[in-house]
């Protein structure tokens, strides 16, 4: 009976060991959500209890850049594209352009090749991407890789892989980018200044390769470092 009540006690003992080990690493997100979903709503009065929190966030959002509250309504069909303050050009054909995915080697190889198999009919070739970093897998994209070609593979990577994100690397510009949860066909993203914008995937992106800035989005921060250590190993 004791052995019993001694393996109970570890099992619940491991078991409080991985909830606090989700709450200190998902406790961003977790306090996002629940701020969110205190919103205060018009004609929902039960919602009104929660308004002191809501507006914490609030506070936090707009005078402290914590980028709590969601900036668009969450019962959108996620098909809208979101709208811009300007169009930013990119010189895309002389940049150079990376896939970063928390995954395996063997697993971003996969999504890579199933990505060729449905959407490129040939026009790429699994041999000309070059894997340069394998701590976080770091895969390099061949330069003639299109600008719509690289955001469907973004697309597809963080769809199998949620801490995924398309680089972009040039004279002029850098930016990271990902698949936006919210919606179904956007990419968003951020500038090396700082600037937020998001591509809609359905637009001809063959013809038009541009970001459209908007300082309103929602965007994710992104650790540099994860590529530029490994680029300088290239240099």
């Amino acid at each position: 009976m004791e052995i019993v009540l001694y393996l109970f006690a570890i099992v619940f003992v491991l078991l409080l060991v991985g909830l606090l080990y989700t709450l200190i690493k998902d406790f961003k997100e977790i306090i996002r959500s629940l701020i969110n979903m205190s919103k205060p709503q018009l004609f929902h009065p039960r919602t009104w209890v929660f308004t002191p929190i809501w507006l914490i966030g609030y506070v936090l959002d707009n005078f402290f850049g914590f980028e709590i509250l969601d900036k668009y309504d969450e019962k959108s069909d996620g098909l809208e594209r979101y709208p811009s303050t300007k169009k930013m050009e990119l010189d895309f054909e002389t940049g150079d352009k990376y896939i970063i995915s928390k995954t395996s080697q063997d697993k971003l190889e996969s999504y890579i090749k199933d990505y060729l198999d449905i959407f490129c009919n040939g026009n790429l070739a699994f041999e000309n991407f070059q894997l340069i970093n394998r701590n976080i897998i770091i895969m390099k994209c061949p330069k003639r890789i299109t600008f719509f070609e690289f955001n469907l593979l973004t697309q597809h990577i963080c769809y199998e892989t949620k801490d995924s994100w398309g680089i972009f690397n040039s004279k002029k510009l850098s930016y990271y980018s990902y698949s936006d949860d919210k919606t179904v066909h956007n990419i968003i993203g951020r500038t090396n200044d700082g600037q937020k914008f998001s591509i809609y995937t359905l637009y001809n992106l063959d013809r038009d390769r541009f970001l459209n800035i908007n300082q309103d989005l929602s965007v994710k921060n992104f650790n540099w470092t994860l590529i530029n250590n490994s680029l300088k190993h290239l240099v």
